[in-house]
């Protein structure tokens, strides 16, 4: 408990002294390719997909994290959990889906993980950095799964940038984070190339709770340039159906992290 609180502390110490951080695009480019980028020499060393879905040694470490609203501080699995809550809602809310398109796919590995649990279900992947483009393809041809992947800036590029076809459903998970001012754009146009419609986990900072962790929280995403006004932009989208829901789990301990469900109106 004691070093739970000196955690917290330190942490609202830094949400107040942070500066505020830059989410412009090249930002974004160069953040990403340098870590997918530092991944991919781990590739090799993976015999099987489950290895490379959570990369030993890198990924599996003891951490602060939350879990279930609580600060815990264990080798919690949160990609895991990520995952399987897309699998879980694509299902539950999108049944006999059978294509599914990531919108900021990163390594490829949300799809990989997709793809084993619904083997039917065409799955494409969108990635702003090459670098992630290219570890995708190389991870899905080595473990023989059937998964594409292209680069593609979702908030700018052009109707025939998005080589894949349109599929039923289409999914973020921690990327519209990246796009705090333009993220009704980058929906609008995930929405376009959906036939049924959306599902998205993403950081949220107005829908943290009122808990001394969730106000921290806020004040340092707000610093962190996360998603801005979204409750705002997405009521003026519209939509036949909005569902959401706080999953309170987290690889970040000061974040609270929504869940959302979009359904296009027939």
């Amino acid at each position: 408990m004691l070093e739970n609180m000196r955690w917290l502390a330190k942490a609202a110490v830094v949400a107040l002294v942070r500066p505020k951080e830059d989410r412009r695009k090249s930002a974004v480019l160069d953040e990403y390719s340098a870590n997918w980028t530092a991944l991919s020499r781990h590739l090799e060393s993976c015999s099987s997909v489950e290895q490379w879905l959570r990369i030993k040694g890198v990924e599996d470490g003891v951490r602060f994290c939350n879990v279930a609203g609580r600060l815990e501080r264990q080798a919690f699995d949160w990609q895991y959990f990520n995952r399987n809550k897309i699998v879980e809602t694509l299902q539950r809310e999108f049944p006999g889906a059978r294509s599914v398109t990531e919108y900021g796919s990163g390594i490829g590995r949300n799809l990989l993980f997709l793809k084993q649990r619904m083997p039917e279900v065409q799955c494409y992947g969108y990635e702003l950095c090459r670098p992630g483009v290219e570890l995708a393809q190389a991870a899905a041809s080595k473990f023989g799964l059937q998964v594409e992947y292209s680069q593609l800036d979702y908030v700018g590029a052009a109707d025939s940038e998005y080589v894949f076809p349109d599929t039923d459903v289409a999914f973020t998970m921690y990327s519209l984070e990246q796009i705090p001012t333009a993220n009704r754009t980058a929906v609008e146009n995930i929405m376009r190339h959906v036939t049924r419609g959306s599902i998205h986990i993403e950081p949220v900072p107005e829908n943290y709770p009122y808990t001394i962790r969730g106000l921290v929280g806020r004040l340092d995403h707000w610093k962190a340039d996360y998603l801005s006004h979204f409750e705002r932009n997405i009521s003026s989208i519209e939509l036949a159906a909005i569902k959401k829901e706080r999953l309170d789990t987290a690889h970040n301990p000061l974040m609270f992290p929504t869940l959302y469900v979009f359904k296009k109106t027939c």
